[in-house]
């Protein structure tokens, strides 16, 4: 008896080694972009200097969307001569608790990049009223050099509604890193050290244009 298969016998095998090739070939295709995807997501495998300590804010959102204006009331709008990064710190009135401890990693981080200071800017974002004169005074004397800007406040958390991190920064004590063409992108909250603030700094000044 012969052990040559028959005709309907050779056509089943070709077709199942045809579906074993072809899922072959999707598997080869997929898996770099499953990998890619993992690694973006989790980190691992990556260099320790390559991965943001910050929380990619996803999609970035527009400053101008939030309608910033300053403490007197007049637009607010970055210069457009010397494009900068800027570290943006919601504050409450009272500025106590993270309020306050944000403030003061963010002013030791900036002097922390010495040369390069000059290409951050830090905003106070004033979020629930007016300052009074001895936070005014307060601000004035303990953080120098620093704008001041009022968001819209519906505006603000609609925009950060359609992001996944939308909650209020004020509860969740969350300030905010601006890039050069005023997309905000990325956010810390107090769990995030200063050292992890500084390390992600150099890194984007790094590889960033300097004006």
């Amino acid at each position: 008896m012969s052990d040559t298969p028959q005709p309907d016998e050779r056509e089943r095998q070709l077709q199942r080694r045809g579906r074993i090739i072809a899922a072959t070939l999707m598997a080869v295709v997929a898996l770099p972009m499953v990998l890619a995807y993992v690694l973006y997501q989790t980190g691992v495998g990556i260099p320790d200097d390559r991965v943001n300590k910050g929380d990619l804010l996803d999609p970035p959102q527009r400053f101008s969307e939030w309608k910033p204006r300053t403490l007197d009331g007049g637009p607010w709008q970055p210069d457009p001569e010397h494009k900068r990064w800027r570290i943006i710190v919601p504050i409450a009135s009272d500025c106590s608790g993270h309020c306050e401890e944000n403030l003061y990693v963010t002013r030791q981080v900036h002097i922390l990049l010495a040369e390069d200071a000059y290409r951050v800017q830090r905003l106070i974002m004033p979020m629930d009223g007016p300052l009074d004169e001895e936070m005014r005074t307060f601000l004035e004397d303990e953080h120098p050099g620093t704008a001041w800007v009022r968001p819209d406040r519906a505006a603000m958390m609609a925009s950060l509604e359609q992001t996944n991190l939308p909650h209020a920064p004020l509860e969740t004590g969350r300030y905010y890193l601006m890039d050069q063409e005023g997309f905000v992108m990325m956010s810390y909250t107090p769990e995030h050290s200063g050292k992890e603030l500084l390390k992600d700094l150099k890194r984007l000044l790094r590889y960033s244009y300097e004006d």
